[in-house]
C-alpha cells in the first residue's frame, strides 16, 4: 500500500508543475520512493509530460504501469496525447487496439479518440466498426460520441449516414446541428445548410458560433449577400460576432465573395485581432475586382502594422499587378519576395509568369518561367498563353511541342491557352487544327472556354457567318460566352442586324447583364445610328444600369 498522505502529496504538486523540469523533479521523486508502477500516480506524470508536448517521455511513464493495473482512465491519457498529433493517428489506433484487449468496455472518450484517428487516416471501415461498437456500449448517442460519428461520415462524403445518425439522437445541441451543417457545407449543398437552419430555428434551438460561421460560408458560396448581412446582423445581436475571430473573417470573406467591398473593409477594421489570413482575403477581394490600388493601399497598411504576408498574400496582389498593367509594381512585388526571403512555389512562380506576360514584359515571364526548378503542365501553359496574348502564335506552339517532348500530357487549360494564341494571331487554319487534336489525340470534350476562343478566333477573322454557324451546331447547350464573343466581333466588322439579333439571345440568358446593352449601344454608335443609341440607354436607365466609367492607363518611365 502507498502511503496515503505521501501519494496526496505528490499528486498535488502534479496538479500545480507548469515546466517540464519541474514535471521530471517530480517524476524522479515518484521513481525513488518506488511508486512508478502505481496507475494513480503513473497516469498523472504521464499527463503532466503531455501538456509539456514531451509525447516520449509520457510514452516511457506510461509503459512503467503494468498491463494489469492500466485503467480507462489511463488509457485515456495516453490516448488524448497520441491524438493530439495528426502524425501519431496509426499509433492512436494501435493504442485503442491494445486498451480493448487488456482492458474491460470503452468510454465516450477512447471512442471519440478513435473516430478522429479513423478520420485522420481515411479509414472509413474501422470507423463503422467503432460505430458499432458505441451502439452496442449504448454510446451512440453520447454528447460526444454523436457529433464525432456525425463529422466522421461528413469527412468522407457519406451525407445519408451523417444525417441518419443526426436524426437518431433525440437531444441534439446546437454544436450537433453546426457539425452536420459544416458537412453538407464541405461538399456544396449550400441549400441543406439553409433548410436545417431553419428546421432548427423552428425547434427553438439556441445558436452556436459554429452554425453561423456554416451559414456565413454558404452565402458566400451562393453569393447571396442580402442573406449574408442578415446572418451579420444575427450574429451581432446574439453577441457572437466580438467572440469568435473565426466567425468575423468568415464574414469578411463573405462579404469579399460578394463583391460587398465597402461591408466587408468596414467590419475589418473593427476587428482586434487581424491576422494574415483576413488582411490577405480583403486584400485579394479588392485585386479581383480590380480595385488594383487599394489593394497596394492594404498591403502598406499591413507592413505598417507588422503583419508579415504569406505567399497568398502576394499571389493576390500579383493580381492587381495584372490588372494594372505594371510592371513596376510586379517587379516590387516580385523584389519583396526575394529580399524577404519567401519560398516560392510553383503556383507563386506561374503567377509571376502571367503578370509579366500580362504587363507586356514577355522576355521577364521567360526568364522567370527558365528560372523553375520543376516545371508542370499548368506553368507550361501559363507561358504558352504568356506568348498567346503578346501575338507570338509561332513561340507558343514551340512551347508546346517542348511540353510534350518532356513528357507532359497537355490538359483543357493548355488548349485554352493554344486556342487563345491561335485567337490572337488571327490563325484560323492552326486554330480548327488543334481544336480537333484536342479530342481526337487527347480525349479531351471541349468546355465553354475553349467553344468560346474558336467563336472569338473566327469573328476576329471575319468569319461571321461560320462562327455563327459553329455555335448553331455545338454539341451543347448554346452558352452566353460564345454569344457574347459573336457579339463583339458584330462590333468590329460592324454587323448591326446580326447584332440585334445575338444581343436578344444574350439578354434572355443573362438578362441583368448590363454589359451588353453597353456593347449593343456602342454598335449602333459606330453606325451613326443615334436614336437607336438613346433608345438602349433609356432601357438601361429604366433597369438602375450605368455604363462603367472607361480608364486608361500608361506607366511613365
Amino acid at each position: 500500500m502507498l502511503p496515503v498522505n505521501r501519494t496526496k502529496a505528490l499528486l498535488s504538486i502534479l496538479s500545480q508543475v507548469k515546466t517540464l523540469h519541474h514535471t521530471q523533479q517530480v517524476h524522479a521523486k515518484v521513481i525513488v520512493h518506488g511508486f512508478q508502477d502505481e496507475v494513480v500516480l503513473g497516469s498523472s506524470v504521464t499527463n503532466a509530460y503531455i501538456q509539456s508536448n514531451r509525447l516520449d517521455f509520457a510514452t516511457a511513464s506510461f509503459d512503467r504501469i503494468p498491463c494489469w493495473k492500466r485503467n480507462r482512465y489511463s488509457w485515456n491519457t495516453i490516448l488524448s496525447g497520441y491524438s493530439k498529433s495528426k502524425s501519431c493517428y496509426s499509433d492512436v489506433l494501435l493504442l485503442y487496439n491494445s486498451m480493448r484487449r487488456h482492458c474491460d468496455g470503452v468510454d465516450s472518450f477512447n471512442l471519440v479518440f478513435a473516430i478522429k484517428a479513423c478520420v485522420g487516416l481515411g479509414i472509413l471501415e474501422n470507423g463503422i466498426l467503432i460505430h458499432g461498437l458505441a451502439m452496442k456500449n449504448g454510446l451512440d448517442k453520447d454528447d460526444f460520441v454523436a457529433p464525432s460519428l456525425v463529422e466522421m461520415y461528413a469527412q468522407f462524403g457519406n451525407m445519408e449516414s451523417a444525417q441518419k445518425v443526426f436524426d437518431d439522437i433525440p437531444v441534439r445541441n446546437s454544436l450537433l446541428w453546426g457539425v452536420l451543417m459544416k458537412g453538407y457545407l464541405k461538399y456544396s449543398k449550400d441549400p441543406e445548410v439553409f433548410r436545417l437552419f431553419y428546421l432548427m430555428s423552428d425547434t427553438g434551438f439556441a445558436l452556436h458560433a459554429l452554425t453561423l460561421i456554416c451559414l456565413v460560408k454558404a452565402c458566400g458560396n451562393v453569393f447571396a449577400g442580402k442573406e449574408g448581412k442578415s446572418v451579420h446582423g444575427l450574429s451581432i445581436r446574439r453577441s457572437f460576432i466580438d467572440q469568435s475571430d473565426y466567425l468575423q473573417a468568415s464574414i469578411v470573406d463573405m462579404y469579399v465573395k460578394c463583391r460587398l467591398l465597402d461591408d466587408a473593409r468596414k467590419l475589418f477594421e473593427r476587428c482586434v485581432d487581424r491576422n494574415v489570413v483576413m488582411w490577405t482575403t480583403l486584400i485579394s477581394g479588392f485585386a479581383k475586382c480590380e480595385k488594383a490600388n487599394e489593394a497596394f493601399d492594404l498591403f502598406r497598411q499591413m507592413l505598417g502594422e507588422s503583419i508579415l504576408p504569406n505567399q497568398c498574400t502576394l499571389a493576390a496582389l500579383l493580381v492587381s499587378c495584372s490588372s494594372l498593367g505594371s510592371p513596376r509594381h510586379g517587379k516590387s512585388v516580385h523584389g519583396y519576395m526575394i529580399r524577404s526571403e519567401i519560398k516560392m512555389d510553383a503556383v507563386n512562380i506561374t503567377s509571376f509568369v502571367d503578370m509579366y506576360a500580362r504587363c507586356g514584359n514577355i522576355q521577364m515571364a521567360q526568364k522567370v518561367f527558365d528560372m523553375m526548378p520543376e516545371t508542370n503542365v499548368i506553368s507550361w501553359s501559363s507561358m504558352i498563353n504568356a506568348f498567346g496574348i503578346n501575338g507570338l502564335l509561332e513561340k507558343a506552339l514551340d512551347c508546346f511541342d517542348k511540353m510534350k517532348s518532356q513528357n507532359l500530357v497537355p490538359n483543357s487549360v493548355t488548349f485554352v491557352s493554344l486556342l487563345s494564341a491561335c485567337s490572337h494571331s488571327g490563325n484560323i487554319k492552326e486554330g480548327w487544327k488543334q481544336f480537333e487534336s484536342m479530342t481526337r489525340e487527347y480525349g479531351i470534350t471541349p468546355e465553354e472556354e475553349h467553344y468560346a476562343c474558336m467563336v472569338d478566333l473566327l469573328g476576329r477573322a471575319g468569319e461571321i457567318g461560320e462562327a455563327k454557324s459553329f455555335i448553331d451546331n455545338m454539341p451543347v447547350e448554346q452558352m452566353a460566352s460564345a454569344w457574347g464573343a459573336l457579339l463583339s466581333a458584330c462590333r468590329i466588322h460592324k454587323k448591326v442586324d446580326l447584332a440585334e439579333e445575338i444581343a436578344e439571345k444574350l439578354l434572355t440568358v443573362e438578362p441583368d447583364k448590363s454589359s451588353v446593352y453597353v456593347l449593343l449601344a456602342n454598335i449602333y454608335a459606330d453606325a451613326g445610328m443615334w436614336e437607336m443609341v438613346d433608345c438602349v440607354r433609356r432601357k438601361m436607365a429604366v433597369k438602375g444600369y450605368r455604363k462603367p466609367v472607361g480608364l486608361s492607363a500608361i506607366e511613365v518611365g
